[in-house]
């Protein structure tokens, strides 16, 4: 049981496991695609709070094996610099966990669904060169695959469908595309996220 401050200062007590172990409860996945994640309610104001982060997954059937660290750790992450222990992959963040189990629960390849998010925001900042783009997973719709674009100026989420053919080509040359740049580098060490791209870029031209 671990205590959790919520925003009113009361003290909410919450029942969460050192390892979510995802064999022994198939419905985690789903339930956290959906955005329904480890919290509790508070008596005092009725907020929800969220289980603190580190959070770990584990699945050897799967062979999932993932921690869930801060957004706040970012930029150590990104340096190499954290360490959550063991040589689990690593997500940033309460969104990224939910991405991920949405490509889980549809069955896709993470890195297959990140070269396409690659492929999406090189367009979007094609349109909007200034805008502060990001690309999110949100599920498989009518067999094809829809993404929210954020960060346009119109201050709207794009939403994007691509039909299931075209992940089906990427994970079917991944091997050959992920061995070369820039996906290389995005697949390199604990973090598979094209989020690190621009840090990469800054770092180069330093």
């Amino acid at each position: 049981m671990k205590k959790l401050t919520c925003r009113c200062d009361y003290v909410v007590e919450l029942d969460v496991p050192d390892v979510f172990d995802i064999d022994a409860d198939p419905s985690f996945i789903a339930r956290l695609a959906d955005g329904d994640s480890p919290s509790a309610v508070c008596p005092r104001c009725g907020a929800v709070v969220r289980a603190e982060l580190p959070l770990r997954l584990s699945s050897s059937a799967r062979g999932i094996d993932l921690v869930v660290l801060p957004e706040a750790d970012r930029l150590a992450v990104y340096r190499g610099k954290a360490d959550p222990g063991r040589t689990s992959e690593i997500l940033l963040g309460y969104q990224e966990l939910f991405e991920r189990a949405r490509a889980l629960r549809d069955g896709l390849d993470p890195r297959a669904v990140e070269a396409l998010k690659y492929a999406l925001q090189g367009k979007a900042e094609e349109s909007e060169p200034t805008a502060d783009i990001a690309v999110l997973y949100n599920g498989e719709r009518d067999s094809s695959l829809e993404f929210h674009i954020l960060g346009l100026k119109s201050g709207q989420a794009g939403v994007v469908r691509l039909p299931r053919a075209s992940y089906d080509k990427i994970a079917l040359d991944a091997k050959s595309s992920f061995a070369r740049e820039p996906f290389k580098a995005i697949f390199s060490g604990r973090y598979l996220s094209i989020k690190k791209l621009g840090f990469l870029s800054s770092t180069s031209e330093a």
